[in-house]
C-alpha cells in the first residue's frame, strides 16, 4: 500500500524545502506539488478580497487533474508532472506539497499524514523577501528598480489581503494536522520528527 504524506504551511515557511528533504530521506520518494496544478497567487487582490468576503472556500481554487494524478500515484500507477512533463513513478511513500491540507476536498481523502509547519508570519515573510532579494542580487542584469517596484506592490498586497488569507489558512488547515513541526528548527530536526511519526504509523 502507498501512503501520501502532505506538507502544509504559509508562504515562506519552507514547504518546498521540507517536501524535497523528506522525499530524499524516504529514499527519493515521488513528489507532487499543488502549485504545479493551480497557483493561488495568480488571483488578483480584488478576487482574493471577494473570496474572503464570500466565505473563503478553499475549494474554489481549481486544480485540474490534481486529484486524478495523486490518486493514480497512490494506487500504484505513474503520471506525468504537468509542469516538467517528467514521468513520476509510484513508491510506498508520496510527498505532497499541499498548502490547503485537508481543506481541499478533492485530495483530502487521499492524505494519510498531514504535516503543518508552524512558523510566525513575520518570520515567513522575512524568509520570502530574503529569497526574492537574493535572486535579484544574483541576476546579472540591472533590474533593481523593477524589482523594488514589484516588492512594493507585494508588500502592499500582503498587508491588504494576503496576511488575512494566511491567518485563515493557519486557522483551518493546522487544526487537522497529524503532526506540527517547528518551522524555526533545523531542516534535519523537522525531517527526523516526521520520519519518526511515519515509522510509528506505517513502519514495516
Amino acid at each position: 500500500m502507498n501512503y501520501v504524506i502532505a506538507i502544509a504551511a504559509p508562504i515562506g515557511a519552507g514547504k518546498t524545502t521540507l517536501t524535497n528533504a523528506l522525499a530524499t530521506a524516504l529514499g527519493n520518494a515521488p513528489t507532487i506539488y499543488f502549485d504545479n496544478y493551480e497557483c493561488a497567487t495568480e488571483k488578483s487582490v480584488t478576487e482574493l478580497q471577494a473570496w474572503l468576503h464570500n466565505g473563503a472556500d478553499f475549494n474554489e481554487f481549481i486544480a485540474p487533474n490534481l486529484a486524478k494524478d495523486l490518486s493514480a500515484l497512490k494506487s500504484g500507477n505513474t503520471y506525468f508532472d504537468p509542469l516538467t512533463l517528467t514521468e513520476i513513478k509510484q513508491r510506498k511513500f508520496i510527498v505532497f506539497e499541499a498548502p490547503m491540507g485537508k481543506e481541499y476536498f478533492e485530495t483530502a481523502h487521499l492524505i494519510d499524514l498531514l504535516v503543518w509547519i508552524e512558523v510566525p508570519l513575520d518570520v515567513a515573510l522575512a524568509r520570502k523577501i530574503n529569497q526574492l532579494t537574493r535572486e535579484c542580487l544574483a541576476n546579472k542584469a540591472n533590474e533593481t528598480q523593477g524589482f523594488l517596484a514589484w516588492l512594493d506592490d507585494y508588500l502592499k498586497n500582503y498587508l491588504l489581503v494576503v496576511r488575512q488569507v494566511l491567518l485563515l489558512q493557519k486557522q483551518k488547515v493546522s487544526v487537522n494536522a497529524d503532526i506540527i513541526v517547528d518551522g524555526e528548527a533545523t531542516l534535519d530536526t523537522m525531517v527526523q520528527q516526521i520520519l519518526a511519526k511515519i515509522e510509528k504509523y506505517y513502519g514495516d
